[in-house]
Formats: structure tokens, C-alpha cells, sequence
């Protein structure tokens, strides 16, 4: 139960409320009568809203990882420091992927791809709490030059992030192969499912066609998911 709370508090956000903003109309546009009110066009649901919630994908690798991340000391150690760092930034990060229609909970994802340090480098030259390369950040719209490096910036690389995690669900549809394609690349993931089409991410890693590093990060973060997120229990 510690350690349950202690995630809890780590975790926990607050909602901000914007300002209102006040606006003085000419006496013309006062005295005019108000026009019917008009009905917002009704917006279709994410696709994100359609599937299965990430913390209810279930596997028997994930069930692994979970207990791994209960009940071995070091491991949880270095979650918990790692989600700690992150309080700093969850609330905004939360909030920025919610309104890019992404599930709340892959705002944990830099736990796993910086350990919440904003100005982690990878060795292939990933930058930032969401390791973006250069190439993927200036894609998705952030300046990389020698004099300016939008990836150390948390707020406009979360921004970047959420828009290239979006277009990776849209592509794959699953959330364990968008992951999978954050992580290894989207041509690896493609070059598999060519291998093997109709594959879910479970048969690509069964068939070997992943690399092990994606094979064990998918369930990995879905078990952290699991561990932090408070939610209620899923449907059987």
C-alpha cells in the first residue's frame, strides 16, 4: 500500500482553468438583437475513444513486467525516481497529449525514453524527455539547428511527440505496434508486417521479426500504465 500511495502522489494531477478573456463591443453590436444560438456540428470520436484502454491490453508479457516492477527493489527504485522527475512535467505533458486526443497515460511514456531528464541524449542522437531524432522532430514541426533545439524544450517537444505518436496509431490502428514504431521505427515495423501482414505486435515478437529492445519496451510500459494509473478496473 506504500508504494501503491507513493505512485499516487507522483502521479497525481491538477486541473488549470483558463482566464477568461473580456471583449468591449461597438453600441451598435449592443443594441442589435442576438441571433439564434447555432448548434456545433457534431465532432466523430477519436479513434483513440474506440479501442480497448491501454492499461486493459492484456498479455502474459505485461503480467510480467508488472510483477517485475512490484517486486524487484532496484527496478522500482529507479521507477519511482524516474516518475518523481517527471512530476515537474506531468501535469502540462497530460495535458498536452489529452488534447491531441491521446489516451492521458502515454504522457508516462518519457519515463521509459529519458527517464524524465529533459536534456537526455540517446546514442544515435536522440534529444530530449521524448528522444526524438532530428529528423522526426523537424517533421513534426520543431526547429533543430546548432543555434536552437526544440527537443529540449518540454512543452514543443511533447507537442511534436503527440502529433507523431497520433499519426503512428493512425497508421498501425493498435497502440502496442504505434509503440513498438516510436520505438524501433517505422520502417522496422513496416518491414516486419510486410513479413507477416495482419500481424499484431504479439505475433511480430513471437516470429522474432522485432528488435529485442522493442520487445520488451511495449510491455514494459503498459505494466508501468497499469501500476500508475488510477482507473477503473477493466471489463472482462
Amino acid at each position: 500500500m506504500l508504494r501503491r500511495s507513493l505512485f499516487v502522489g507522483l502521479v497525481s494531477t491538477v486541473a488549470a482553468c483558463a482566464p477568461l478573456r473580456h471583449t468591449t463591443l461597438p453600441d451598435a453590436e449592443l443594441a442589435a438583437p442576438a441571433p439564434p444560438p447555432v448548434a456545433a456540428p457534431e465532432r466523430p470520436a477519436p479513434v483513440f475513444r474506440t479501442v480497448r484502454p491501454i492499461r486493459c491490453v492484456v498479455h502474459p508479457s505485461v503480467d510480467v513486467w508488472e510483477q517485475r516492477l512490484r517486486s524487484e527493489r532496484r527496478l522500482w527504485a529507479a521507477t519511482v525516481h524516474s516518475i518523481g522527475r517527471g512530476s515537474e512535467y506531468l501535469p502540462r505533458i497530460r495535458e498536452i497529449v489529452t488534447e491531441a486526443g491521446l489516451p492521458p497515460c502515454i504522457a508516462l511514456l518519457p519515463a521509459l525514453e529519458s527517464g524524465f531528464h529533459p536534456v537526455a541524449r540517446g546514442r544515435s542522437g536522440s534529444l530530449g524527455l521524448w528522444q526524438l531524432e532530428a529528423a522526426t522532430a523537424r517533421r513534426y514541426g520543431l526547429v533543430v539547428t546548432k543555434q536552437r533545439d526544440d527537443r529540449l524544450h518540454p512543452e514543443r517537444s511533447t507537442q511534436a511527440a503527440a502529433r507523431y505518436l497520433r499519426a503512428l496509431h493512425a497508421r498501425y490502428g493498435d497502440w502496442p505496434l504505434a509503440l513498438a514504431a516510436y520505438n524501433a521505427g517505422q520502417g522496422r515495423v513496416d518491414r516486419a508486417l510486410r513479413r507477416q501482414p495482419g500481424a499484431t505486435f504479439w505475433d511480430l515478437v513471437d516470429a522474432g521479426h522485432l528488435p529485442r529492445t522493442s520487445c520488451e519496451y511495449v510491455p514494459r510500459f503498459l505494466a508501468l500504465v497499469r501500476v500508475v494509473e488510477r482507473e477503473p478496473a477493466c471489463e472482462s
